[in-house]
Formats: C-alpha cells, sequence, structure tokens
C-alpha cells in the first residue's frame, strides 16, 4: 500500500517550475488540436473532429472509403453458426470512392469466396492505387473503437460492496470496454499499455497484480472474469506465411484469487477490434480484416492512374491467391499456452456479402461466454468495411455508409440482427437513411422503432452550386424483412448550413445539437413514429459535442464556447417548446475528454455530481485534472478541481467507491474523499 498523502491539492499552483512547463507545452498542444479541428472542419465534414483524434495504424491493402457494414450475425447463413473467433475495425472515413452495401447474400463454399475476390479486387485495388492510398505497400488509416457509455454492475456483487459507478454507456444494461472497471472492492485499470488489478478499500490503494499483456487498450469485468482488447506485433507471430499480418488478441483471466490471476485462454485474431458489447454474460466481439496480399507498390502518374506494368503486377498477384490470402485467421490457446485451435475466423459458409461489392475487408463478429474458455463460439462474417454499431439487449444495429464519387447525397444502410442469450443470431432486415452518422449515439430503438439521426450534405443550385448542410432523423421500423422509413424530420440547421455534433434520444424525445458559428438545440417529440416533429429550439454561441440528462428536466452538454474553450452547458428542457440555457462553467482552451470520448463522462447521481477530466490553459486556468460540478435547477456550481501532483500524465478517467472519487490519469490513480475533497492514497504506474 501507498503512503497516504495529504490534501488533494485544488489547483496546479503547487507545481515546480518544470511542471508547469511541462504541463503548458500539454495543454498548448491540446487546445491547439482542438482549433486545427474546428479550423478544419468544412461544412458537410461531420466526421472531422471525430477522425483528428483517431490513432494511426497501417494496413496492407486500403479499405472502402467509410463503407461500414458490422455484422452481428446473418439469418440468410442459415441456423448453422461455426466456431470461431471474431472482433471488427473500422474503415477510412469520408474520402474517396464509395460502394454502397445491399442485401446479404450467402457464400455456397469457398471456390465462391476466392471468386468473387478475383473478380472484383482488381479494378478496386487498380483504382485505389490510382488515388495513391497504396504507396509503400500500404494506405495509413484511420481507427478506434466508437465511442460508448455506462454498464450495470458485474455480477458476482454482494450486499456488503460499496455502492460504486459503472461505465458512462449509450444503452443501459449493455456494458462496453473500457480503460477503467471496478466491481467496488477491485479496480482493473489499464495505464501505460498495461493492466493493473488493485484492491482499493476506503479509499487506500494497492497494486495486487499486473496482467502480462502489453500494447492493452481496454477491458471488460464480469464478476472474477477479466476480458483483456490488446496488439500483438508481427515480430510476436510465430513465422509463418502471414506472420507479417496484424493480430488481435483476446485474453481471460480468472482473478477470484487477485494476487494470483489464472489464464484461462487467448484468442489471436487477425485484423482489428472495432468494438464489443457485454450484455449478461454474453459477449459480443466485432473485428475488421484486411487482406495482406504481397503486392509491389504500384507506380502513381502525376495526373492519376497507375503504369500499366503495376495493373499487370496487381492483376497477377489476384490470380495467384488462395481463399485464406483473403480471409483472417484465429488461434486458440489455452492457459498454459498451448494451442487448442487454429484456422479460418469465419467459415466460408457464414460469410455473406452486400448485393452491391462493397470492399474487399472482412467483418467478422464473434460471441462468446465471458466465463467460457472461448472455445464454443458462434462467429458470422461479411465482407465490406467496418463503421458504426449500436447495440440494445438483444438487438445490434449496424451501418454501412455510402460515400459518392461526385456531390451528390451519400446515403447510410441500416441493418438489423437480433442475438439470443446462447448467442445465436439472426437477421432481421435492412433499410437505408439519407446522409451519414457522427457516432453510435444518433441511433437509438424504443419499442421497436430505431431513430436514426444524420447529416445530409450536398451540392446545391444550377449555377454557383454550394454544398449545403441539415440534419435529418429519420424513423425506421421492421416489417416484412426490411426495416421501413414510418416517419422523417429534417431541415435541423439547413438555415446557416450546419452539420450535427451531439446527439441525445431520452425516451420519446430527442436533442440534436447542429454546429457551424452557433450551437442550435433542437427539441424533437418522437411519440409518433409517423409524425415526428420540432417542439423546440435554442440557439447560442459554440456547439456541445457530448449531451447528458441531469434528472428529467435538465441536460448537460460538454463542449466548446464560442471562443474555443471548454464549456459545460446546462439546460433546461422542462417545456419542449422553450428550452434554455440556465448556466455554464467556461474554463480556458483546451479539452474536455467527454467531448470526444463519452466514456470519459461521469455523473454520479446519489450526490449530484458531473465529474469530468479536462486538460486546459490561459487566463490564469492552467488545469489538468478533474472538475467536479453539481447541477440543478438553479444552475451549475463547481465544487472542486482534483490534480494529482508531479507529472502523471493527462486524466482520462473517474470512478466512485463508496465515499471517495478516484482520477485515473496515463500514469496514476489517485483517491480523495467526497468530502472536503482530501487526497488519501496515490498508486503510481
Amino acid at each position: 500500500m501507498n503512503d497516504p498523502i495529504g490534501d488533494a491539492e485544488m489547483n496546479d499552483s503547487g507545481m515546480s517550475d518544470a511542471g508547469q512547463n511541462s504541463f503548458e507545452a500539454r495543454a498548448r498542444k491540446a487546445s491547439e488540436s482542438v482549433r486545427r479541428q474546428l479550423a478544419a472542419a468544412e461544412p458537410g465534414d461531420e466526421l472531422g473532429l471525430r477522425r483528428a483524434h483517431r490513432p494511426i495504424r497501417r494496413m496492407a491493402i486500403p479499405r472502402v472509403a467509410a463503407a461500414a457494414v458490422l455484422v452481428a450475425g446473418i439469418a440468410v447463413l442459415g441456423p448453422r453458426l461455426v466456431g470461431g473467433g471474431g472482433s471488427g475495425s473500422a474503415g477510412l472515413g469520408g474520402a474517396g470512392v464509395a460502394y454502397a452495401a445491399g442485401p446479404l447474400k450467402a457464400f455456397a463454399n469457398c471456390d465462391a469466396v476466392l471468386g468473387y475476390f478475383k473478380e472484383h479486387a482488381p479494378d478496386y485495388l487498380i483504382e485505389q492505387a490510382s488515388r495513391g492510398w497504396a504507396a509503400d505497400g500500404g494506405a495509413e488509416l484511420s481507427s478506434q473503437p466508437t465511442a460508448a457509455r455506462a454498464a450495470d454492475a458485474p455480477p458476482g456483487a454482494t450486499v456488503s460492496t460499496p455502492a460504486h459507478s459503472t461505465t458512462n454507456v449509450a444503452e443501459a444494461g449493455v456494458d462496453e470496454p473500457d480503460l477503467v472497471k471496478t466491481d467496488g472492492k477491485v479496480i482493473v485499470a489499464v495505464a501505460r499499455g498495461r493492466v493493473h488489478l488493485i484492491s482499493a478499500h476506503n479509499g487506500q490503494l494497492s497494486k495486487v497484480a499486473t496482467l502480462p499483456d502489453t500494447d492493452v487498450r481496454n477491458v471488460f469485468l464480469s464478476g472474477t472474469r477479466v476480458l483483456v482488447f490488446s496488439g500483438q506485433r508481427p515480430e510476436e507471430v510465430a513465422p509463418g506465411p502471414r506472420s507479417a499480418r496484424q493480430r488481435q488478441l483476446l485474453t481471460t483471466y480468472d482473478i477470484a484469487t487477485l494476487r494470483a490471476p489464472k489464464l484461462v485462454a487467448t484468442l489471436a485474431v487477425d485484423g482489428d477490434v472495432l468494438d464489443a458489447r457485454l450484455v449478461g454474460a454474453q459477449v459480443r466481439v466485432v473485428t475488421a480484416f484486411s487482406p495482406d496480399l504481397d503486392i509491389p507498390s504500384p507506380y502513381v502518374g502525376r495526373e492519376g492512374g497507375i503504369a500499366e506494368e503495376s495493373k499487370k503486377e496487381l492483376q497477377d498477384a489476384v490470380a495467384k491467391s488462395t481463399v485464406d490470402d483473403w480471409l483472417p485467421a484465429y488461434s486458440l490457446t489455452n492457459g498454459v499456452g498451448a494451442q487448442v485451435s487454429s484456422g479460418r475466423l469465419v467459415a466460408c459458409p457464414d460469410l455473406a456479402r452486400p448485393d452491391t461489392f462493397s470492399g474487399i475487408d472482412t467483418v467478422a463478429v464473434s460471441s462468446f461466454d465471458i466465463t467460457s474458455t472461448l472455445q464454443d463460439r458462434h462467429t458470422v462474417g461479411v465482407v465490406a468495411g467496418g463503421q458504426q454499431l449500436y447495440a440494445t439487449d438483444t438487438a445490434t444495429y449496424v451501418t454501412t455508409t455510402e460515400w459518392s464519387r461526385d456531390d451528390t447525397t451519400p446515403t447510410t444502410s441500416v441493418h438489423k440482427f437480433l442475438t439470443g442469450p446462447s448467442g445465436a443470431t439472426s437477421y432481421r432486415g435492412s433499410g437505408e437513411v439519407p446522409g451519414s452518422l457522427l457516432n453510435q449515439y444518433a441511433m437509438s430503438e424504443v419499442n421497436g422503432v430505431l431513430r436514426v439521426a444524420t447529416t445530409v450534405s450536398g451540392s446545391r443550385g444550377w449555377v454557383n452550386s454550394r454544398m449545403v448542410n441539415e440534419g435529418v432523423v429519420t424513423m425506421l421500423r421492421e416489417q416484412d424483412g426490411t426495416l421501413k422509413q414510418v416517419g422523417q424530420i429534417d431541415g435541423l440547421g439547413r438555415k446557416d448550413n450546419e452539420s450535427i455534433r451531439a446527439v441525445r434520444f431520452i425516451g420519446n424525445v430527442g436533442y440534436v445539437v447542429t454546429f457551424r458559428q452557433t450551437d442550435p438545440l433542437y427539441v424533437l417529440d418522437l411519440r409518433d413514429p409517423a409524425a415526428p416533429k420540432i417542439t423546440g429550439e435554442l440557439k447560442i454561441p459554440g456547439y456541445s459535442g457530448y449531451l447528458h440528462p441531469i434528472g428529467t428536466d435538465l441536460l448537460l452538454g460538454v463542449g466548446q464556447s464560442g471562443k474555443g474553450k471548454i464549456q459545460f452547458s446546462l439546460f433546461n428542457v422542462s417545456d419542449p417548446r422553450s428550452p434554455r440555457r440556465i448556466d455554464t462553467q467556461a474554463y480556458g482552451w483546451g479539452n474536455a475528454g467527454a467531448e470526444f470520448d463519452p466514456k470519459a463522462f461521469l455523473y454520479w447521481e446519489p450526490r449530484n455530481l458531473v465529474i469530468a477530466p479536462i486538460t486546459s490553459y490561459g487566463d490564469k486556468l492552467d488545469f489538468s485534472g478533474l472538475v467536479l460540478l453539481r447541477a440543478d435547477a438553479d444552475g451549475l456550481r463547481e465544487d472542486a478541481r482534483i490534480t494529482s501532483p508531479g507529472s502523471v500524465g493527462e486524466p482520462v478517467r473517474s470512478l466512485i467507491i463508496g465515499d471517495d472519487v478516484y482520477l485515473l490519469s496515463e500514469h496514476a490513480l489517485q483517491s480523495n474523499r467526497l468530502d472536503g475533497y482530501r487526497m488519501v492514497d496515490r498508486l503510481k504506474f
């Protein structure tokens, strides 16, 4: 156990000059990043801000431009579901050629799969190479798991377990992987790329064990099981014909004995994990794989297009390929490192494709019990790129956005799947909405009706045509194997040429923020799916990037002021015809994590506390840590600011156990009393 440290610093005034200089450099860098994103966000580029925050990775073959089909199960494949692993990855967003997805069609066998790739891949790769996406043997693509939110306490909690917070998620009861999880007694934290198991009692912290996994992205905690999502570098893969493939590891541990965590199984899959969900004990993991054929870097001419000899080399490489060159593989090892099984992640008869060509990625969805040894898995897949995933306890909705070759309006296809308690899944139907989605919060299902908010961009006018943006909310209901449009609202932000920056659906009410120069907040009445309507509108400077309900009548927005400073805005929405902003709390230039990553946000209802990590500077507001705000009908009041002394990196998460609040930064975990906010303990990683 660490020695307790004295009272928490409520600001950064106690930092050394070196610490302040280091802090200021980090804060200025963060702020300038936000400013550049705002400046670079052209009208209609509703993905611009999110894309700028995504980490970069390299894939051997470029992906379909923002095409997205994530599959949680495909009924057209029939009732048989075979063993295999699964997970998914995002495609390249918003740049270039697009291929629309249509009805899903199953492949009869592996010969049909190989024939499909050989028929479509040459022209596709030549076109991508002509755009410069295949230079140096690969394209640098941006990807990160879709943003997510809160979950119920893990199974196994007892009455003696202190009250504790959970991950902020998009759908109650549907957990999402995160950097920190707790059951009220144990904290599982990801820091410096490792997973640390920490005993927490009355604010006292003791690091009991560190798991061996490296390059960890996030984790699930359910009872005594921990599921770790991590990367595997090519040099760590056993030599072989496909040893250069990027792989992701799904590793399960039993932490019933905290000091001696037991490795249960490791599933290595080709590609990258897009996202995952946990409902009860059932895990759904989505991965995407880009083929890694040994294709020479083509010569691209100044005026576009590639040399004829390069085309011939590419065509020859495709002609010589086998089905295993195109499909992801998996390898499963047990708790002692012995290989249990390996092979194709998705069997050919369990793979499908859209009716219209949608790229050469393979997106796979696997479901399994988190308490199992991962041998009994249900895996299905589709040949397409991956983008947005929204899930309820039983349904999974996935999207495919068609990015047009010209200035015509793109469309998004939405596919619905049902997943049962056993993990078996079935395809229910597809529909289409205009425009493109911001994130998973742009979808929500109530009483069988899916509401989808999109930004529609297109060229308007015959002379001096210009790009025009507007927000649209479309209502879809499953009918006879399709998702049929039953109602729609359009024109959100159209007058000022604005794109959607935040969406929140709460029951039968929708809240949409659009932005260009001002921040219109629209209130939508969605009680009648056939006749949704705008009931209220409020225009204010700046914008909100994340919206969170506070009680029944208040809505909190996290974003930027009109001058580019961090701002929390509190809205009274008790009268849907006349929403009012009743208060704000502004800080310096910089960013609040929740603006781009809702999992960084915490609302602790028992104490009516909003807790959010921020990094800001300017106007004597240099600060990096947690801000704690109280929000009620009288407004927003800052309760405290909690920092962690010394150089511990950027704040990323907060959590609450009992009477203590915890700050997780890049290099440390710190506890403070909720009463008075005195620092109790700090653990450096």
